[in-house]
C-alpha cells in the first residue's frame, strides 16, 4: 500500500466554501477512478508557534492509498487530474507539497489507532543557541535524562542524525531508532521513531527553541503520536490512554532537564573570568 500525503496551504483571502469544493472533488475524482482505495482530508489545527515555524506552514492536509507505485503513476498522469489540479490551482492561487510512503498515517476515524497531537512548552533563561546546543547533542541525552541508558549514533551529517535509544520506560527495557533532522538556523530538530517501541505506532515530532530575547528562550516540544496494543495491554483505548499520559508526564520532565542544563551552561558562559 502506498500512501500519498498533501500538504496545503491556502491564501487568508481563499473562501472556505471553495476550499471545501475542492477537497470534495479531488475526493470524488480520486475514489471514483478505481485506482484509490481511500481518500481524506482535514485542516491544520493552527498553534500560537505556527507563526514562527520553519517552511511552510499548512492550512490543510490530504491523503489517499494506492495499491502500489505504479496504479499511484498511473492516476497522477491522468488528464482529468492534471485538468482538475490547473483548475483549482488558477482559481485558489494555493501552495502545495507532498509525500509518498508505504504506510498510512494512524487516523482518528473508527478504522484505526487515533492520532494525538501535544505541545508542551518552558520558558529557559538563556540564548536559544545554548538551550539548542543542549538538544543537538544526542549522545549526550543519556546524561540529561535518567530513563535513557545509551543514545548510540548510527548516522550523522550536518543536518541529520539518527540514532539507537536505549531508555528505561516505565521500569522496562526498551530500544529503538530515532531520526532527527536538524535546522540549526532556525534552532529546530524534528524527530520520528523508525523502529517503533513497543505499544507505539507512530511517534514524531520537533523541538523548538524560540528566542524571546538575547537571554530567554521558549523551548517547545511537540509530539504526534499513535499507540498500539500489546499482549500486556490489548485494549486500544487503554493503549492510549497510558501513551497519552507516558507523553505527558515525560515531556514536562525533558523540558525540565533541557531548561537546567542550559540555564548551566549559560552561567558559565556567563560567569567571570
Amino acid at each position: 500500500m502506498i500512501v500519498h500525503t498533501l500538504i496545503y496551504r491556502f491564501p487568508p483571502e481563499a473562501d472556505a466554501e471553495d476550499i471545501r469544493q475542492f477537497f470534495e472533488g479531488l475526493g470524488d475524482l480520486a475514489v471514483g477512478s478505481g485506482l484509490v482505495s481511500a481518500f481524506g482530508w482535514k485542516p491544520h489545527v493552527l498553534l500560537p508557534v505556527d507563526e514562527q515555524s520553519k517552511g511552510m506552514t499548512a492550512t490543510h492536509i490530504a491523503q489517499f492509498s494506492c495499491d502500489d507505485v505504479q496504479t499511484l503513476q498511473v492516476f497522477s498522469e491522468r488528464p482529468v487530474v492534471h485538468e482538475f489540479i490547473s483548475k483549482w490551482r488558477g482559481k485558489l492561487n494555493y501552495e502545495a507539497a507532498y509525500a509518498n510512503h508505504e504506510q498510512m498515517l494512524p487516523s482518528s476515524s473508527g478504522n484505526g489507532p487515533s492520532m494525538f497531537h501535544t505541545e508542551h512548552t518552558v520558558t529557559v533563561e538563556a540564548n536559544a543557541d545554548v538551550v539548542y546546543a543542549v538538544l543537538a547533542d544526542i549522545e549526550g541525552y543519556a546524561k540529561l535524562f535518567p530513563p535513557t541508558e545509551t543514545s548510540t549514533m548510527l548516522e550523522e551529517t550536518e543536518t541529520c542524525q539518527i540514532a539507537r535509544l536505549v531508555v528505561d520506560v516505565s521500569g522496562q527495557r526498551q530500544s529503538w531508532v530515532t531520526r532527527r533532522d536538524l535546522d540549526r538556523d532556525h534552532r529546530t530538530i524534528a524527530y520520528r521513531q523508525l523502529d517503533n517501541a513497543p505499544m507505539i505506532e507512530f511517534m514524531g515530532g520537533e523541538w523548538r527553541a524560540l528566542p524571546l530575547d538575547d537571554n530567554r528562550t521558549q523551548l517547545v516540544i511537540t509530539h504526534d503520536f499513535a499507540a498500539r496494543p500489546t499482549e500486556a495491554v490489548p485494549s486500544q483505548e487503554q493503549a492510549s490512554t497510558l501513551l497519552r499520559a507516558a507523553v505527558d508526564r515525560n515531556s514536562h520532565a525533558d523540558l525540565d532537564a533541557v531548561r537546567k542544563e542550559a540555564e548551566r551552561r549559560a552561567q558559565v558562559v556567563g560567569s567571570p573570568a
